[in-house]
This record gives structure tokens, sequence and C-alpha cells, in this order.
């Protein structure tokens, strides 16, 4: 075995004296290729010949990493490095006692408010405030209606012609007599006469406008604000009412009662969003490739705790599609895929062109997102390298 050994240096060294003699003036030929033991010469990436070629990543159809949106200390973990996930799996929770009591305590409000008993009560202020309406509304029409016969109202405005004569009468006697002291029996007796004269006139106007159905600008005014409020209470009840039983609401819906329960339903949201903030829930297929926590420590918010990868579904992506070569891949193009690891060709196609450039050493290159033809070889991992053959057009 020695002997043998001290040949296979011998003949190493021979050759190695060989090539120097070769470059120092020799024909120029190749030397043989000397080969130790066993070994087996690694397979070489096979010859691609025409189109555009590219190097390559084997990566998972989709990743996902996962982090909490605020602090708190973990109280559960329920995976592990390598464990299998669907969407809605729960990861990691924080502790979130009081969380909960705070989704118990609004969703109790809301019940309250909500009850049948609240219904039938909510239901019973709209038979209420409809008949409130229903009376503004007869006494507003009721100003206008004439409230005695066509005699009787030519009759009054007849005396109302009359009174007013009478009032002239009396308003020029009182001129007369105007400039006199205060506590003249005949001033005083004018005034007194004026002042009956212009009240008469104004009963009778009024006993007119009630007649003729023609009420006062006060009158008008008062009955007008009672309706509009009949009218606004109503509607809100209605309004109310209605989103008690679920139903779909005009933006313009307003109301205290209405706030109320709209703020309670807020409260609910809110509770539940804070709720579900305490917890990581998977939000893709895949394995669990890393895990960043353990329970009792403090997990900081916007840091990522959990990164799940679809190892299952893998694509191709290019690294350093030149500018020059992207200009010849289009989507839907066929491909072939040397994976050096495996020492196979498989095929694909282009599912993806980057609308924007990346740079790889000063070079402007573009990502291209390759799909697999499945079923994948056995093997196929994330992480391995590729050739890419884009065929030519």
């Amino acid at each position: 075995m020695k002997f043998g050994n001290y040949l296979l240096v011998a003949c190493v060294a021979a050759l190695a004296l060989a090539a120097c003699g070769a470059q120092g003036g020799g024909n120029g030929q190749p030397l043989p290729t000397v080969v130790l033991g066993n070994a087996t010469p690694q397979a070489a990436a096979p010859a691609l010949g025409g189109g555009v070629t590219a190097s390559g990543n084997v990566v998972a159809a989709q990743e996902a990493s996962m982090a909490f949106t605020t602090g708190g200390t973990v109280s559960q973990v329920y995976v592990a490095v390598g464990d299998k996930v669907q969407p809605g799996d729960l990861l990691v929770e924080l502790d979130n006692t009081t969380l909960q009591l705070d989704v118990a305590q609004a969703e109790r409000t809301l019940r309250e408010l909500t009850s049948p008993t609240a219904v039938a009560a909510a239901s019973q202020v709209v038979a209420t405030t409809r008949k409130a309406l229903e009376d503004a509304q007869d006494k507003a029409e009721g100003l206008f209606y004439p409230r005695a016969s066509d005699t009787m109202i030519d009759n009054t405005q007849a005396e109302i012609d009359l009174a007013r004569e009478a009032l002239a009468r009396a308003t020029k006697a009182y001129g007369s007599v105007k400039d006199l002291e205060d506590g003249d029996t005949k001033k005083a007796s004018r005034l007194l006469a004026l002042t009956n004269a212009q009240l008469y006139l104004n009963s009778l106007v009024a006993k007119y406008n009630w007649y003729a159905g023609t009420p006062t600008a006060t009158d008008a005014a008062v009955t007008q604000a009672n309706l509009d409020t009949a009218r606004a209470a109503f509607q809100e009840a209605q309004w109310y009412y209605s989103a008690l039983k679920g139903e779909q609401l005009d933006s313009a819906a307003t109301g205290a009662k209405l706030a109320q329960l709209q703020a309670a339903r807020d409260a609910v949201t809110l509770a539940h969003q804070r709720f579900a903030a305490s917890r990581l829930v998977a939000s893709i297929p895949g394995t669990v490739i890393q895990l960043n926590l353990t329970v009792g420590e403090y997990a900081s918010p916007a840091q990522v705790q959990v990164v799940i990868s679809d190892v299952d579904h893998l694509k191709v992506e290019t690294t350093d599609l030149s500018e020059r070569d992207v200009t010849q891949v289009a989507i839907g193009q066929p491909v072939s895929i040397f994976i050096e690891a495996l020492n196979m060709t498989i095929p694909g196609q282009v599912e993806l062109i980057a609308p924007v450039s990346n740079t790889l050493g000063g070079d402007v290159v573009y990502r291209t997102t390759i799909a697999l033809e499945t079923p994948f070889p056995a093997g196929l991992r994330a992480g391995m390298s590729a050739d890419v053959q884009f065929e030519a057009q």
C-alpha cells in the first residue's frame, strides 16, 4: 500500500512538471485529467442554446412575516418551527385577560340596548311620536281653515270697517286735546275713547282671522315650530327602531338614542379588535420556518415574531436578468430551469416581470417570477440555485 501511494504521488509530480514544460514552449496540447480514487465527476449544467439566460433561486410561492401591532407579555405559543398551519390557525397569544373583560362588558351593554324590551319600547315611541305628529299636522292645517260661514265673515269685516272709522274719529278727537295738561278731564276721556276704539278693532280683527282661517304671524310661527319638532321626533324614533332591527339606515340618520346605540356597537368592534391584536393568527397556508419568542417574554410591537413560508408550492425568481435581456421576455413564455443540486432540468413559464428594476453590482436587473410545472421533482427545496433559459420567441 505504501508503495502504491508513493507511485501515485510520483505520477502527479511528473504531470505537473510536464505542464510546466508545456508552458515554457511546448506544443500547447491539453493535459489529461487525473482522477484520484473512485470519485465521480460533478455534472455540469447543460449547454442551453438560444433565447435569454439568467441565474435564479427556488423560492416559496408566498411567505408571511407576522408581528403584533401592540406589545405585551407572551402567554401561549401554540406552534413550533416546522409545524404546518392553515389560515386562521392561532400561533401566539399575549396576556389578554383585561381585553377579554372589555369585550364582555361591551357586548353586555349592547345586549341591553338591543334586548326585546328595548325594541318594544322603541316601537311604542314610534307610535307615540306618530300620534303627536298627526296632531301637530291637524293643528297646522286648521289654522287656515274657515271656522264660520261666509255671511258671518262678511259681517265681521263690516264691523271692522266701522270700527276703523270710529278709531279714526277717536284719534282726531284726541288730537285736538293732546296738548292739554295731564289730568285734564277732557283729555282723559278722549284718550280712553281712543284706547277702547283700538282694542275693539283688534278684537274684531282677531275674530275675523279666526273665522277666515288667517292666523297671526306669531300663531303661524309657533304652530310651524311645533310641527317641525313633532316631525323630527317621529323621524328619529323611526331611525332608532330600524337600527335596533338591523335595517340599513340613511346616511343622514340622527338622534341621541341612535348615537348611543352606534357608540355601543363601535365599542364592541373596538374591543374585539384590541383582543384580536393580542393574537397572531396564520394568514396563509404553509410551514413555520421562524419563531422568535417564548412564553413569558415581552413581545415588542411591529417586530417580526413568526415567519410562515408556503414551501409546498415553489417558484423560481431570477436575480440577474439584465435590462438588455428583459425586452426578450414576456408573460407566459416557456422556460427551462436547470436545478444544480438535483442535476436536472424542469419546465416552467414566466408568471411575472417586475415593473421596476433593481441593481446588482452596478447593473440594472429585473426580477422575473417563473411558475414551475407540477408535480415538483423530489428533493426540490426553497433556496436552491437555478439556471434559467428563456426560450426564444
